[in-house]
């Protein structure tokens, strides 16, 4: 029997914890909030009308309210998981919040003025929806330039 030595694991040798910084942080609350709209327009009890749930057009709606489909919380839960796994980089985590906030507000403004049940419906739309999209959208850029303002301010870089 040897002596008692603390065990050491040589994959946790030399890591170090790192602090985000405050667009990683937006980038990380940005993620998982439209991760979270994604998750739970799969969740039956809390989609109203699950049994019209479809693939593109739906009758579901998220807490009775927004237009869901399989597509759009596929979309949803799609564009948090890539905002949340690009965290590790100051440039990428921005990009990636104002390239999705830009996408969300398109979202927005596409469904508000595709007639409904045309061809060109590809998401399900209301004005809820839409609404949703567009606020979404314009308050994940606003925060993340203030998160970029405050990363500059406190580390000098971006």
């Amino acid at each position: 029997m040897s002596t008692a030595e603390p065990m050491s694991t040589p994959a946790l040798e030399g890591t170090q914890t790192r602090k985000l910084g405050p667009v990683q942080r937006n980038a990380l609350v940005t993620g998982g909030v439209l991760a979270l709209l994604g998750l739970l327009g799969f969740v039956p009890g809390l989609v109203a009308d699950y049994d019209q749930y479809g693939f593109f057009r739906s009758g579901g709606q998220l807490f009775g309210i927004f237009t869901v489909s399989v597509v759009s919380s596929f979309l949803l839960l799609l564009f948090g998981g890539t905002i949340i796994a690009f965290v590790d980089s100051v440039k990428h985590s921005h990009k990636n919040v104002v390239f999705h906030a830009w996408f969300l507000i398109a979202m927005g403004v596409a469904g508000a003025g595709i007639v409904s049940d045309s061809p060109a419906e590809l998401l399900p739309t209301n004005a809820a929806s839409n609404w949703l999209y567009l606020g979404l959208g314009v308050v994940f850029l606003v925060a993340g330039r203030r998160a970029r303002v405050r990363q500059v301010r406190e580390h000098g870089i971006f």
